[in-house]
C-alpha cells in the first residue's frame, strides 16, 4: 500500500484519484512507461521512487531484461567508454548510459551492478547500473599477500561478485595463479575476497588458496546463490572418461568446499563432447554445466544435489553453432516461463531463444559485438532517469 505520507495528500472527496487506489493502478503498467511517469509531478516521482513500489512493482512484473556493454572507446578521447544497453528480449533499449574513467572494460553483469576487470592492470571497478556510478575497489594487494605486489605483473587474474542471502552483502572475490610463469617460479595461486560497503575503505582479505589451478575463462566461473563455482584448469587428455572438476567458495564462510565432480557424458551420446569448450551457468537459480557437442547442439546438466554430486540432463537442444567455423556455443542467459531459453551467441552479437519442445531456434535481436551481455535481475524502476527508449 502507498505510504501514509502518500495517501494523506490526496483525501477522499476532493475530485482526485486517492493514492490508494492510483497506487494499485500504477503497480499494473510496465516499468518502461512508469519512468516517464515520473516526470508528472512530485508526488508521482516521489511514489515510483520508493523502494517499497519498486519490490512491490517487480515481484508481480518479472520481466527478464539483458544487460549489454559496447566499447566505443576511440582515439579522440583520452579515456575507455562504455555503452550500456538494458534491453528487453527483443532487444529494444529500455535505458541507456555511458560509462567512463578506464581502459579494457570487461564488464559482466548480475543483481544490479557489472564487474569491471581492467584487463592488464588487474584493478577491478564496479559499476552500478542503478546510478551509473563507478566504485573504484583498492588496487593493492591485501595484506597477507603485500609482499608478492613487486611480482604481481608474472599473475594473471580471474574476479567474480555476488550476495550473500543472509546478510545481503555484495562481496568481490579474485583469483590469481601465475601459470604463465609457473616452470619458472612454480604454480603460485592468491585468492582475496572484499566487501562492498559502500564507504570506500573496504580492503581486500586473502583467504585460503583454491584446491587446485581455476580456469581463468569467463565462461568458465559462476555465482549462484551465494557460492562461486569455478572449473579446474585440468588437462583434458583424459576428460572422455573422468568429468571435469568444479571448485566452489562460499561467499558467506569465505572457505573452499569440497571439489564437485561435474557430470559426465558419454562417448556417442549427441555425437561428441567438445569438453575444451564446456561452460559454466546460472539457471532458475541452479548451477548448469553446458556440454557443446560437435555437431552444434548443447546438453544443459543442473546440479540437483550437491553432497551426493548428482546431475540431472533437463535439456538438450540444438543450438545451431558450427564448431568448424569456429564459432562457440550460445550461452544461456535465462529460462522463460514458457520453457523457452534465451541465449547469446558472440559469432554476430544474436540474442537467439531457443525452444526445447520444438528443437527450433530464432534469431530474436542482433546486438552486434559486445564486450558482455548479460541476465539483468535487477528493476527498471532502479535505473537512472537518463536513458532512451
Amino acid at each position: 500500500m502507498a505510504s501514509s505520507s502518500l495517501r494523506s495528500r490526496t483525501e477522499p472527496g476532493s475530485g482526485e484519484l486517492h493514492m490508494d487506489a492510483l497506487y494499485e493502478i500504477l503497480l499494473r503498467l510496465p516499468a518502461k512507461e512508469l519512468c516517464r511517469l515520473r516526470v508528472v509531478c512530485r508526488p508521482w516521482r516521489c511514489l515510483l521512487s520508493d523502494p517499497g513500489f519498486i519490490a512491490a512493482h517487480a515481484s508481480r512484473h518479472p520481466e527478464p531484461l539483458v544487460v549489454a556493454s559496447h566499447d566505443i572507446t576511440c582515439e579522440c578521447h583520452d579515456e575507455g567508454r562504455v555503452l550500456c544497453d538494458i534491453m528487453d528480449i527483443n532487444g529494444r533499449v529500455i535505458k541507456r548510459f555511458l560509462a567512463t574513467g578506464y581502459y579494457e572494460w570487461m564488464p559482466f553483469a548480475d543483481l544490479e551492478f557489472a564487474c569491471i576487470e581492467t584487463r592488464w592492470t588487474k584493478n577491478c571497478h564496479m559499476l552500478n547500473l542503478a546510478t551509473g556510478d563507478v566504485i573504484s575497489l583498492p588496487e593493492e594487494l591485501s595484506e597477507e599477500h603485500a609482499e608478492r605486489e613487486q611480482d604481481f605483473y608474472e599473475f594473471r587474474a580471474t574476479v567474480v561478485f555476488g550476495q550473500v542471502a543472509s546478510t545481503r552483502e555484495y562481496k568481490v572475490f579474485r583469483v590469481f595463479d601465475n601459470g604463465f610463469f609457473s616452470n619458472r617460479n612454480g604454480l603460485e595461486k592468491l585468492c582475496q575476497v572484499l566487501t562492498l560497503d559502500g564507504s570506500g575503505s573496504a580492503r581486500w582479505r586473502g583467504r585460503k588458496a583454491p584446491p587446485g589451478p581455476v580456469c581463468m575463462r569467463r565462461s568458465s566461473r559462476v555465482v549462484v546463490d551465494g557460492i562461486a563455482y569455478f572449473f579446474l584448469d585440468e588437462d583434458s587428455a583424459n576428460q572422455y572418461v573422468e568429468p571435469r572438476g568444479i571448485a566452489s567458495f562460499d561467499l558467506l564462510t569465505e572457505e573452499w568446499r569440497v571439489t564437485l565432480q561435474g557430470p559426465k557424458s558419454n562417448v556417442g551420446d549427441n555425437n561428441c563432447v567438445d569438453f575444451y569448450n564446456m561452460s559454466l551457468a546460472a539457471l532458475n537459480s541452479s548451477l548448469v554445466v553446458i556440454h557443446p557437442t560437435l555437431n552444434g547442439s548443447m546438453d544443459l546438466w543442473f546440479l540437483m544435489d550437491f553432497e551426493r554430486g548428482l546431475w540431472i540432463k533437463q535439456y538438450s537442444i540444438q543450438a545451431n553453432f558450427s564448431v568448424e567455423r569456429g564459432e562457440n556455443c550460445p550461452r544461456p542467459l535465462f529460462i522463460l516461463n514458457d520453457g523457452r531459453i534465451v541465449t547469446y551467441v558472440d559469432a554476430g552479437g544474436f540474442l537467439r531463444i531457443c525452444n526445447p519442445r520444438t528443437n527450433t531456434c530464432t534469431d530474436v535481436a542482433e546486438l552486434g559485438h559486445c564486450l558482455q551481455v548479460d541476465l539483468y535481475s535487477g528493476s527498471l524502476l532502479s535505473l537512472p532517469n537518463r536513458g532512451t527508449s
